[in-house]
This record gives structure tokens, C-alpha cells and sequence, in this order.
């Protein structure tokens, strides 16, 4: 028996009025924020406020051109954490995208493609260097770039394919560097969502060309802002470390010619920063193994009461570390309308969210073809006005997200508990038990709005 059927038949049986109408929430528990710092990080904090050392850049060549020792230290136990030659640290993670977007020499001429349902610094990393983002559609199962759809989208403009871990589960990364083999493309790994997930027991953003990792305050471990870049050339590395550090004026005293030049920045993390993203790379597994035991749970007892939603998809040989919590939602079988369904389990006080975002090509600077930096200068290359599409239908399946997906962003992590994961799922149960009743008060207060 379906979802539909089965609660019709005892629709306010057992759950009483939905909140959404005015009958009691399920829950009207605060949950806890999500806060991972303790003594550890305070006594590093310390330490270095008692030095009087918050940075130790130089923009020159020498020793610390590459930044003082709590930044290096940092670097050096993410390198050997994630099993790569070089971590370099950043102010962000989107510093770090357009540093390596900038180290792998892609420039105006060249075309990037990534996925559209991305964070906007992903796409804007490749327009501040003055190429062109070209956006491929994704596997609806995982919200990642659908590599067949990829395929279709190379040209002889094609620099890189940039590689987007959505939600904390490993896009499906053998077919996409084959296609960069085959075409000599640089692949990037935005890795803001899931460190730590594996792909086929390879750590994500450590398959690439350059994985970039995310350190921002909302993210699974945070230092409230920083990003690291990691990579097995050297290059690479060395090119990173010239953005990151105003690299123009540093060309001679790293061997470099004209040829090499590139504009750096002040990209750099400072000591405090450092210090406290230090102690939280320590915390990595344990967070993540939090956050799985509780989707799992949770995904167990979806499947045993609802046939309307579907949980997070892992593909074989992949793990997740569950960013946020992914569900496929069927109007059909629940038997309402997303964005009311989506409401009225909010009302009974959990945060389930609708859709997860529109496309990025959604944007006026991709809609209008036009982008100007603090400078004022236009990004209109001649051959960009009509060689890229930006138009809806170019990737259904990503635009379809915001219609079929519902997701929970804050819940499934620590210090939550199966008991809070129990709490997601009575709501939901009490607001598809009172469906008839939400359907019947939507019509009446669209007639009131009508008349």
C-alpha cells in the first residue's frame, strides 16, 4: 500500500491538527548551533595572541614568503592527512579557486566547465581570470556533473573541467578524468562539502589536478573563514603560493621569466585562523562519522515510512559525509504540493528546506553576458556573445532540483541525536496524515485571494 493510501485512512488519527493550522508542533525544541571549538583551539588562539604574531607574511622571496609557523604547520598536517605533496592555505576557499583557476594558466580564450548548482564563487572564479564558466548539467541521483553531459560540452576552447562534491558525496570522478586525458583538460575539485568522502577509497579533492577545500564558519570543520588548496605538482604548488602572495614582485627570486607572470594577491591565512583550522582538521573523522550515523538512521526510517521521499543517493564504492541531507520528494504519492509540504513540516519545527537553489546561469551576469570587476572593466570577449548558452533548458536536470528536492542544511550533524532524527520524522508523518487538510485550507485561501 502507497503512502497515500495508507494515510488516508487514518488522516488526525494519532497526530492532531497541523501546526501550519494552528495545532500544536511536533517540536518546539531549539537546537543546539553547531559549535566544534574547544580548549584545544582556545590555547592555540592564546598562544598566538601572546606572541603578537597574528601574520608572518613577506611579499618577497625568502622564508617567509610562505607564511609563518602556525600557517605551515597547518599546511604541513593537511598534506599529510590528505595524502598530498602540497596544502596551500588561503584567506577562502573561493581565493583558493581563483588562485587555482589562475595557476593553471586558464585565462580569456579559454573555456572552464562545472556544474551549475554550485555556490556562485565556483563560476566567478573563472570569470575573475577572464575565461568563460560553460555549465553542464548533473546526475540527478547526486546533484554532480553528469560526465556524459560534460562530454558534450568540450571544445576546442576547453582549459578545464571543474568538479563540484555536492552535499558531501564524491561526483563520479574515473569517467570525467578520462575525459580529461583525453582532451588534455586541468581537472578542479571543489571540495567545500565533503572532506573526507571517498571515491572509490580515494580521498575527494585529491584526484584532480588541484582539490580546493572550504574552512568557512557554516562549513563541517571551520576556522570561520580560510580555504586550502591541495596538489601533487609542484608548479602548480609554486603558482598557487605566487597568487596567495603578490607573486609578481617575487619572479626572479624563484627562478621564474617574464613568461610565468601572473598577478598575485593577498590571498593569505592568518595565524589565528590557522591555528584554530589546526585542532579542527583533528576533529574531521569524528564529525563525519557524527553526521553519517545520523543520516543513516535517518535514512532507515524514511524508507520504512515513506515511500514519497527518497533518501540521499551513495553510488557503490563511494562514501558521504552528508553536508546536508538530500531527499527526492514525489508530489504524487505524498500527495502535496512541494513547497506546502516543505512549510508545514517547518511549522511543526523542523528545518526542511525546498529545492536546493536555481542554476547559476540563472544570474544576470550570465543572463545579460556581461560582468565588471571593482574596476569597471567588462567581461565581453568577441567570441563569447552567442558561443555559450545560458538559456533555461540547457540543463534540465539541474533546474528540475528546486521542484523535487527537499533538504535538511542544519540538522543531520552534531550534537543532534537519533532522538532529534525520530523528531524529523514524526513531522513529517503529522503533516502527510493532515495533507486533506492542508489541500483543503491552500484552495479556500486562494479563493479568498481570487474574490
Amino acid at each position: 500500500m502507497g503512502t497515500t493510501a495508507k494515510l488516508d485512512s487514518k488522516v488526525n488519527a494519532t497526530s492532531g491538527l497541523p501546526a501550519l493550522l494552528g495545532g500544536e508542533p511536533v517540536t518546539r525544541k531549539e537546537f543546539p548551533s553547531y559549535n566544534t571549538i574547544d580548549e584545544n583551539e582556545k590555547r592555540e588562539v592564546m598562544g598566538v595572541l601572546d606572541s603578537g604574531i597574528l601574520s608572518a607574511y613577506l611579499g618577497s622571496p625568502g622564508p617567509a614568503f610562505f607564511g609563518g609557523p602556525k600557517v605551515q604547520k597547518l599546511e604541513n598536517a593537511w598534506a599529510r592527512y590528505f595524502g598530498v605533496k602540497h596544502a596551500v592555505s588561503m584567506n577562502s576557499a573561493t581565493s583558493a579557486l581563483c588562485a587555482a583557476v589562475a595557476a593553471c594558466r586558464i585565462g580569456p580564450g579559454n573555456e572552464v566547465i562545472t556544474s551549475p548548482l554550485t555556490m556562485t564563487a565556483t563560476a566567478t572564479a573563472v570569470l575573475v581570470n577572464g575565461a568563460v564558466p560553460v555549465f553542464a548539467d548533473v546526475d540527478p541521483r547526486t546533484m554532480n556533473l553528469d560526465p556524459a553531459s560534460v562530454a558534450r560540452r568540450i571544445t576546442k576552447r576547453t582549459k578545464a573541467i571543474c568538479v563540484i562534491h555536492l552535499a558531501g558525496h564524491p561526483a563520479d570522478m574515473d569517467p570525467i578524468m578520462e575525459l580529461a586525458g583525453a582532451h588534455q583538460l586541468f581537472v578542479l575539485e571543489d571540495t567545500a562539502q565533503s572532506p573526507g568522502a571517498l571515491y572509490k577509497g580515494r580521498r575527494a579533492g585529491c584526484i584532480g589536478r588541484i582539490g580546493v577545500f572550504s574552512l568557512n564558519c557554516h562549513k563541517t570543520i571551520q576556522s570561520g573563514e580560510g580555504g586550502i588548496a591541495v596538489t601533487n605538482d609542484d608548479d602548480l604548488a609554486l603558482r598557487l603560493r605566487l597568487v596567495r602572495n603578490h607573486g609578481e614582485a617575487c619572479l626572479d627570486g624563484f627562478g621564474m621569466s617574464s613568461a610565468d607572470n601572473l598577478i598575485g594577491f593577498n590571498l593569505r591565512m592568518t595565524e589565528l585562523e590557522a591555528a584554530v583550522a589546526y585542532h579542527q582538521l583533528g576533529k574531521l573523522e569524528k564529525l563525519n562519522a557524527w553526521r553519517v550515523r545520523l543520516a543513516d538512521f535517518l535514512t532507515r526510517r524514511i524508507k520504512e515510512e515513506f515511500d514519497c521521499l527518497r533518501p540521499p543517493y551513495v553510488a557503490p564504492d563511494c562514501t558521504h559525509v552528508y553536508y546536508f541531507y538530500h531527499m527526492q520528494y514525489d508530489e504524487q504519492k505524498g500527495g502535496l504540493p512541494i513547497d506546502l509540504f516543505s512549510h508545514a513540516v517547518q511549522a511543526e519545527g523542523i528545518p526542511l528546506l525546498a529545492g536546493w537553489g536555481k542554476p547559476l546561469y540563472y544570474l544576470p551576469i550570465y543572463r545579460q553576458r556581461s560582468a565588471r570587476g571593482q574596476s569597471g572593466w567588462p567581461f565581453r570577449p568577441p567570441w563569447y556573445h552567442g558561443q555559450v548558452s545560458y538559456e533555461k533548458g540547457i540543463c534540465p536536470h539541474a533546474e528540475a532540483v528546486e521542484h523535487t528536492s527537499v533538504y535538511l542544511e542544519t540538522l543531520v550533524r552534531w550534537p543532534n541525536t537519533e532522538e532529534d532524527m525520530e523528531l524529523v520524522v514524526r513531522a513529517i508523518r503529522k503533516v502527510l496524515d493532515g495533507r486533506r487538510a492542508l489541500l483543503e485550507s491552500r484552495a479556500a485561501q486562494t479563493e479568498c485571494s481570487r474574490a
